[in-house]
């Protein structure tokens, strides 16, 4: 039994003692970057100048002066964005690791932050400033001791303090059996207790033995041992709250700066909205009003003419031909109206509509003006029994008015060379909680401008450039309003846009 405790206690003292070299290597690496580095600033300084040769003989000898370390390099930051590689010993970092640690060194250079070291899967690196002729930042220097090596030194330590304590703790048996057993209770009861404390977190805790030469060596083992961790977890704490305190500064400085810019940014946004939208309506309004007064007379005249045509005996093709032109005769008459009446859209007449009808007639009003453009309309009803409760003069005006904003788009786009394609897809949308009817009317033209996105359906905004005076989209959405349904931008990109209306819709069997 006292053999097992001695024995105990000699691989707690070394599992510690082993910790401690790990963390005596990890500082004597860092504090190795900072020594070469206070050679290359003391050389630079005597010479004035910086000789790469003198760089890679500095790294080799500083290799073979520091065993645990496998590279040693230079690096020189160039600009605020760039830091090469001039110099170096030792192995050859591969692709990524290079590139990582490159990363972490121009970061740490932007931040101008002090020395310090960083992690890279098995390494760890330290660096450390270097100085120019002229005292200015010239860049890094750079030691690497790998994780492996540590292990290897920690292991030998734990292998020779292992035996050490195996050996002694018989020895102690031996000589303990002959002593009297009093006189080894109250040491043991002692290690125990400030074992206690240390493993619960007191590093205060040390040790008094007196009774033999042995335990007054193991208690003051133990005292040097658990000041020096107190010491390292003292600098490790005020580190790390160094750190939080700058990180935090930091960080209130940029959240600051990004707020103040985000207003500033916004402000002139809406400034610039403004005055556009201003002189847009002074202007457009006063010529809307004149042109709807002037153009009234004259629709009217169409209109009474096309009716007096079709009391005839006339072919039916020709019937259909004048019925489709009183019809957009009466839509433009209302659109005057509207106009005349500050553009209030008017309550929908609404009667039972089949969508497939309205679809063909509304083809056959584009169809001449999408002949004379080289542009192919394309049709899809995924159901042609489709019946609406709506107003068909109104629904007509909101797809003319898509068709147009298409062919303006296919217009303005830079390549030519490709056919322009308008279609027309209807089908159900299951993304709604009511039965409808989603109509996608998709071009390949130039897309929606990325600055207009947002305010499409805002007024005196052309979707197709950004400083139009447009009230197309505005007048659409409200119609399908009035229809209780959805109007939107589905996707937009350079090689065309999709616009979606849906409507509440019935399936007739």
């Amino acid at each position: 039994m006292v053999v097992f405790i001695l024995f105990a206690a000699g691989i707690f003292i070394t599992y510690f003692n082993s910790v401690s070299t790990e963390r005596m290597l990890f500082r004597d690496a860092r504090r190795s970057a900072q020594f070469i580095s206070a050679e290359f600033n003391i050389a630079t300084v005597a010479t004035q100048a910086v000789s790469p040769s003198m760089l890679g003989t500095n790294a080799r000898l500083a290799l073979r002066l520091l065993p645990e370390s496998e590279f040693i390099g230079f690096f020189q930051r160039f600009s605020s964005d760039s830091i090469s590689l001039v110099a170096s010993a030792g192995r050859q970092l591969p692709q990524p690791e290079f590139a990582f640690v490159r990363r972490k060194l121009l970061q740490a250079e932007a931040l101008g932050g002090p020395d310090s070291s960083f992690r890279y899967g098995n390494s760890l690196y330290s660096y450390s400033k270097l100085l120019g002729p002229e005292g200015e930042r010239w860049g890094v220097a750079v030691t690497e001791i790998t994780l492996s090596r540590v292990r290897d030194v920690v292991r030998r330590n734990q292998a020779t303090g292992a035996a050490i304590t195996l050996g002694v703790s018989i020895l102690a048996a031996i000589l303990l059996l002959l002593a009297m057993r009093v006189t080894f209770l109250r040491p043991f009861a002692e290690l125990e207790k400030a074992m206690t404390l240390a493993a619960g977190g007191d590093m205060n805790a040390r040790l008094s033995l007196t009774s033999g030469t042995e335990f007054r060596t193991l208690s003051s083992i133990y005292n040097e041992m658990m000041a020096e961790l107190q010491r390292a977890q003292d600098i490790i704490k005020s580190e790390v709250r160094l750190q939080e305190e700058y990180n935090s500064r930091l960080q209130k400085e940029v959240e600051i700066a990004s707020e103040s810019l985000r207003l500033k940014n916004d402000e002139m946004i809406t400034m610039q909205e403004k005055l556009r939208l201003f002189e847009s309506q002074a202007s457009l309004g006063q010529v809307a009003s004149k042109l709807a007064h002037e153009l009234g007379s004259p629709l009217n005249a169409i209109y009474t003419s096309v009716q007096l045509l079709l009391e005839n005996e006339i072919p039916e093709t020709v019937k259909i031909k004048l019925r489709i032109i009183e019809r957009q005769v009466e839509t433009m008459i209302a659109i005057i109206k509207r106009s005349l009446q500050a553009r209030k859209i008017a309550i929908p007449a609404k009667q039972r509509v089949i969508l497939k009808n309205l679809v063909e007639e509304t083809k056959l009003v584009m169809e001449q003006r999408m002949r004379d453009k080289s542009i192919k309309l394309e049709v899809q009803l995924d159901n042609p029994r489709v019946i609406l409760e709506a107003d068909p003069i109104q629904l007509q005006e909101v797809l003319i008015n898509l068709f147009n904003n298409s062919i303006e788009a296919i217009e303005a786009r830079k390549k030519k060379e490709t056919p322009g394609i308008i279609r027309l897809k209807a089908h159900s949308d299951s993304d709604f909680d009511f039965p409808n009817v989603r109509l996608d009317v998709s071009d390949n033209g130039e897309g929606v401008q990325p600055e207009i996105v947002g305010q499409l359906f805002s007024e005196f905004v052309n979707s197709v450039k950004p400083d139009g005076n447009g009230i197309g989209l505005v007048i659409c959405k409200e119609i399908v309003d009035r229809h209780n349904g959805r109007i939107f931008l589905a996707a937009t990109s350079v090689q065309g846009s999709t616009f979606s209306i849906v409507l509440p819709a019935r399936y007739e069997r």
